[in-house]
């Protein structure tokens, strides 16, 4: 009976203390622009677009930009050596579903997280050392792929980034390769 009542107390005490009115504070001073702008700290974008497979990803900046592969599949771009990204695309041949191609790219070693929602997915993890993230699209029978592998001691300021690199990865219907894969 006494847990109960200390129980209920300390329940009511806790309530009490989060419905207790706050003085309200200060609107915050405005925050700065970021500098200098096209930074790892504050990234600027420039769009990548693949008009042969149809896809796009907004690529930071600061990254260079590497020789293609020689199919025209894709682009590396690369951070001095800590980080790497590659945009690519390939078809879906043999075909296969969603499901079995989430299955495939989650059996990598190293796996931390994966999740599938309807024709896209994405993989993260660490391998060698390295963490890596990957966001997929399998569209008109075009697998179109975002991945960074990047050194540990990026992940908390990459984290925004790759954010931005899995959001702005888009397929772009009727191009090229597109239109010919239905």
């Amino acid at each position: 009976y006494r847990w109960r009542v200390r129980s209920t107390v300390t329940l009511l005490l806790a309530l009490a203390c989060v419905a207790a009115p706050t003085v309200a504070a200060a609107d915050p001073a405005p925050q700065a622009p970021c500098s200098p702008p096209g930074s790892l700290a504050c990234p600027t974008y420039e769009r990548y677009e693949n008009p042969r497979y149809g896809f796009s990803v907004d690529v930071p900046a600061f990254f260079t930009r590497k020789p293609a592969d020689a199919d025209g599949r894709g682009q590396p771009f690369d951070f001095g050596g800590k980080a790497r990204i590659r945009a690519w695309a390939m078809y879906d041949n043999p075909p296969m579903s969603v499901e079995q191609l989430y299955g495939d790219w989650t059996r990598r070693e190293g796996v931390t997280f994966k999740s599938l929602a309807m024709n896209t997915w994405v993989v993260r993890g660490k391998d060698g050392g390295r963490l890596f993230y990957s966001r997929s699209i399998l569209a008109d029978g075009i697998i179109s792929t975002v991945e960074v592998t990047y050194a540990p001691e990026l992940a908390d300021t990459l984290e925004p980034i790759l954010a931005r690199l899995g959001a702005s990865l888009m397929v772009v219907p009727g191009a090229s390769a597109r239109a010919h894969a239905r």
